[in-house]
């Protein structure tokens, strides 16, 4: 496992420069999100944005760059919609001392998965589905896309705190899907 490379200062493909501010400016925003919540989802929110910054940087560039800028595509704007959507989560008016837990849980649990894929993922990241080599180890092993079932089981807990959440959850789902039938498709 490959947790980072060099910072790419010369790339010639500035999508992971552009990526990895976009990321740090949802940190940004995950960060004001905990400390107006005290919840601790945004903080894991925090550490997921500011990793997938650093990834961003340090990652393997896509085998499909094949000129010195890419041009931005609809599947990438898909997948920055899809990263800030759990930024938009509402915390509960008031919560069951069950759910504020069950909610905590799931997120820590959720994150968990995540953060593991990440690192199964090193310097292969990226927001944007793209050929960066296929990762078979770690939770990669087990599931095909264990990053987006990490999202998924972290998000739900915010339906147990506020039932308004069942909106954006279903819109993250669906983003989930997408960006895995996306990213099926450069490999198969």
């Amino acid at each position: 496992m490959k947790l980072v490379g060099p910072i790419n200062h010369y790339r010639a493909d500035l999508s992971g420069w552009i990526g990895s501010v976009v990321m740090f400016i949802f940190a940004l925003f995950a960060t004001y999100r905990w400390h107006t919540t005290g919840l601790i989802f945004f903080a894991l929110l925090v550490v997921r944005d500011l990793a997938a910054s650093w990834f961003l940087l340090s990652r393997n560039p896509s085998a499909s760059v094949q000129s010195s800028v890419r041009p931005w595509r609809l599947t990438d704007l898909l997948a920055y919609i899809s990263s800030a959507l759990p930024l938009l989560y509402l915390p509960a008016e008031s919560a069951s001392s069950f759910a504020a837990l069950a909610s905590t849980l799931l997120a820590i649990a959720g994150f968990t998965i995540s953060t593991l894929a990440l690192l199964d993922l090193g310097t292969s990241f990226g927001v944007a589905p793209a050929n960066r080599g296929i990762v078979r180890s770690g939770l990669y092993r087990y599931l095909r896309h264990p990053m987006y079932a990490g999202y998924v089981i972290a998000e739900v807990g915010f339906v147990l705190l506020n039932p308004v959440n069942a909106v954006i959850l279903a819109a993250s789902f669906f983003f989930y899907i997408l960006r895995a039938k996306l990213e099926n498709r450069i490999f198969d």
